[in-house]
């Protein structure tokens, strides 16, 4: 069968069994755990059957074998046959006239639908915003694909890059490390198209986080050389690279990395950024990411900078869950164990709310399991 008959038949299986798609990953999970077989987390597993039943992506042999087990259908475990092409000189014709009907207003609602996306990623995070920007991201890519006036193509590029970005934090954020990296590259080639430094030096900075979660320390530093060398674009990766060297447990070259960011910024055009208002690097956005990367390291200045911010609804609800586990951490660390409980409760209620697989996984490190109880 090919790929969306397969979903087609993975879709009726469920719902034969009267499950919903959180149901269908538990059971799946603890199949998984019962064969002794590793299994991604039930938000991971949850967002790659919404994508397998819906034909985006094709289950890998491990799936294919769990599923068929589960659902008690052999042929699911059959890896599917591609679908017969349709004239591919029909095919491309279509495509280059879908590409060709994006005029500059349509390219304004392509930008409008992203910033209600990255709006509504802002309250809920992937789970509730993660659909809407696969999609967008794949429309954008196809479309940059097919256009071939170099003018237009920037446009879509610049569009494609923040779309590829927001995509690859969520990606991140879910614990899906290598479809991030895979979407933070997607950014950076397109923000070398359109040309847009400070979009590159944000995709740079995904891909050295996702480095960084990894435990790789040297790549996590080496990706960032390709920054731009002054501008937000440079402030972003002065910013990761902070991030990284406290990761590493290197202080000192994380404060001189910080300074760096805040250089950077002082020095950019202080007019507000009215089109990706959204991907802005400021003084806050740098202060918080300080904060939590050097708190954990007994810095009494970014502890204190931690506590304030931490607290705040006016960070999206990704950053905030992320901020609640560092203070978390560091409050752990300096013996506030009942401090650190409360944060830690906080923060594992967010991260359940927007699925977040990091935050949780961050907090399963904390050395205060009974006391969060």
């Amino acid at each position: 069968m090919g790929t969306e008959m397969l979903g087609s038949a993975l879709r009726a299986a469920r719902r034969e069994r009267g499950w919903s798609q959180s149901g269908a990953a538990r059971e799946l999970a603890a199949l998984g755990r019962a064969r002794g077989a590793p299994t991604a987390s039930l938000a991971s597993l949850k967002t790659q059957l919404s994508r397998w039943e819906n034909g985006h992506a094709t289950p890998e042999p491990l799936y294919r074998e769990l599923l068929a087990e589960l659902y008690g259908n052999a042929a699911l475990a059959v890896a599917p046959v591609p679908e017969p092409p349709a004239d591919a000189a029909e095919r491309l014709r279509g495509l280059l006239a879908e590409a060709d009907a994006v005029g500059e207003d349509a390219l304004a609602l392509l930008r409008a639908q992203l910033e209600a996306s990255r709006r509504l990623d802002d309250r809920l995070g992937a789970a509730g915003a993660g659909a809407a920007v696969r999609a967008q991201v794949e429309q954008l890519a196809r479309l940059l694909t097919h256009t071939p006036a170099p003018a237009r193509r920037r446009a879509v590029a610049a569009v494609l890059a923040e779309a590829a970005l927001l995509a690859g934090w969520q990606a991140l954020d879910q614990g899906l490390l290598d479809e991030s990296y895979a979407r933070h590259e997607q950014a950076r080639n397109a923000a070398h198209e359109a040309p847009a430094p400070a979009l590159l030096g944000q995709a740079l900075a995904g891909q050295s986080a996702v480095l960084s979660e990894l435990g790789f320390p040297g790549p996590a530093l080496a990706v960032l050389e390709a920054a731009p060398a002054d501008g937000p674009g440079a402030a972003w990766a002065a910013t990761a690279r902070g991030a990284a060297r406290a990761a590493a447990g290197d202080a000192a070259e994380s404060q001189d990395a910080f300074a760096a960011a805040e250089r950077a910024i002082r020095a950019a055009p202080s007019v507000p950024d009215l089109v990706q208002r959204g991907w802005a690097l400021d003084y806050d956005g740098l202060h918080r990411r300080r904060s939590a990367a050097l708190a954990p390291h007994g810095d009494a200045d970014a502890l204190a900078g931690l506590q304030a911010v931490a607290t705040t609804d006016r960070v999206p609800v990704r950053e905030r869950a992320a901020l609640r586990a560092d203070l978390a951490l560091a409050l752990a660390h300096r013996g506030a164990v009942e401090d650190a409980a409360a944060h830690a409760r906080q923060a594992r209620n967010l991260a359940a709310r927007i699925g977040s697989d990091r935050v949780r996984r961050r907090l399963d490190r904390l050395p205060i399991t009974r006391a969060e109880g």
